[in-house]
């Protein structure tokens, strides 16, 4: 592997914030003595207040008395840290003046980084990170973890694009970023971006697939690099709100959306239905979502380490959250009504025997009662979306799905079964067009700038940087 000189944290990334304001230990790769440190906070403004005292954290005196202040203030201090590694990267991509290109980066995750003549210090040292593999990963058991996830079957579609991803974006923080680009506010758009979401977590997910060289992983890495031009876009914006929301697509955040999104939410959600997931499959699970997390970023300092530990921090992450607001909404009812009136590759979210007899009406209003059963009713109220009478589908089936889950005698073969049924008929319905570019199959970067850069999503100037 191509090594680099050894170079100190000030010339690489220059500390813009004080540290009387930011006490969080550096990130570090640390598995090469000469290997480039990131504090994390490049092309952060000077000036703004910790993590704690951002206008979009609250509930801080209530948290520290729940919680402990040294866990809280380590937490909300990664509001204003991100991946400096991929940052790095990004940046050499966009840097004209040398060779690396997003094509650089694609033949170095699909070939490593000594397939690369003369890689950038930057793109070196974000494939040292990447292809670290922690000690704590199991193959075997995030394999197991990934059949865990899908084997309950049809009720993982509605659960993944109505609980996760449409559920997500109930969270302030989450939101913010999405809202530039208005890819999930204008109706035309919201399809691309949700199938690309899809894409992604799907090969994530999928057993066997977050080996180096595998899709979920390549997948993974990709996101994460088109987080970081996301990031650049964003904090070059004159409507971006530093003292509001800290640094754009930030380490807190990223640490939940694996955490809780696709993990705490996810499980709940899915055992909502009477399913019941065994302690040995939930730390399978956690263990997938903890290495993808680590794969798309969140440094190891405040990356969930197991089931309980995830349950902690997104109980904390959501007690400090802002209430959702009508950005929120808008982007909530955009995702879950395109999916149901344009479902995905024309493949039905809900089952298919659901599906066929219901108008779209009614899918909306199954949809939202759903949400109910999944999301806490405070944030429900603010997203002011309706209970329906299907509210009471899930606690009228779950003690049902329980009992034939406690009776049923099943094997993990079964499960495997079961979820790669699952998972060919999902891949069906989001699959590139025949003849498509494989670039194609999750964001393309220099569109997202693009439409960030002109303020496609209508958001109010803030100030000038």
């Amino acid at each position: 592997m191509t090594t680099t000189e050894k170079t100190t944290p000030e010339k690489i990334a220059p500390e813009k914030i004080t540290p009387e304001k930011i006490t969080t230990e550096k990130i570090t790769a640390g598995h090469q003595p000469g290997a480039r440190t990131f504090r994390g906070d490049l092309d952060v403004p000077e000036g703004l207040p910790r993590g704690l005292d951002l206008s979009r954290i609250r509930n801080q005196d209530k948290a520290i008395a729940m919680y402990g202040r040294e866990l809280v203030e380590k937490i909300t201090d990664h509001a204003l840290l991100a991946d400096d590694y991929a940052y790095q990267a990004m940046l050499d991509v966009k840097d004209k003046s040398n060779n690396t290109s997003w094509r650089t980066f694609d033949k170095a995750l699909d070939h490593g980084i000594d397939a690369i003549d003369d890689p950038t210090p930057g793109l070196v040292a974000m494939f040292e990170q990447l292809d670290r593999i922690p000690d704590w990963v199991d193959f075997d058991q995030l394999y197991r973890g990934a059949v865990a996830f899908w084997r309950a079957g049809p009720i993982v579609p509605p659960v993944l694009a109505w609980g996760a991803i449409a559920g997500g974006f109930s969270m302030y923080s989450a939101t913010r970023p999405v809202l530039f680009s208005g890819r999930l506010k204008q109706t035309e758009r919201v399809g691309t971006r949700l199938i690309e979401s899809f894409r992604y977590v799907v090969a994530a997910y999928t057993p066997g697939n977050m080996g180096r060289f595998e899709e979920g992983f390549r997948l993974t890495a990709k996101v994460r690099l088109i987080h970081a031009a996301v990031r650049h876009s964003l904090s070059h914006s004159d409507h971006w709100d530093w003292a509001g929301w800290g640094i754009p697509i930030n380490n807190m955040d990223s640490m939940v959306t694996q955490a809780g999104q696709f993990g705490v939410k996810f499980t709940d959600a899915v055992q909502s239905a009477g399913f019941r997931y065994s302690d040995r499959e939930l730390e399978d699970i956690f263990a997938l979502s903890r290495y993808v997390g680590y794969v798309i970023g969140v440094p190891e300092d405040i990356l969930h380490t197991g089931y309980e530990d995830a349950r902690l921090k997104t109980d904390l992450h959501t007690m400090l959250e802002l209430a959702p607001d009508d950005l929120c909404r808008d982007v909530v009812n955009s995702i879950i009504k395109y999916s149901i009136e344009n479902p995905p590759g024309g493949v039905e979210v809900l089952p298919g025997p659901v599906a066929s007899f219901m108008t779209d009406e009614r899918r909306l209003k199954l949809a939202y009662g759903l949400l109910h059963s999944w999301i806490p009713a405070p944030v429900m109220a603010d997203l002011g979306i309706e209970k329906t009478g299907w509210a009471r589908i899930l606690p009228t089936i779950a003690p049902l799905v329980s009992t034939y889950e406690r009776f049923s005698k099943r094997t993990f073969a079964d499960d495997e079964r079961a979820a790669f049924d699952m998972l060919r008929r999902f891949n069906d319905a989001i699959k590139l067009p025949e003849g498509a570019d494989r670039a194609h199959t999750v964001a393309n970067p220099d569109e997202v700038h693009a439409d960030i850069a002109a303020n496609k999503g209508g958001m109010p100037r803030v100030s000038k940087r």
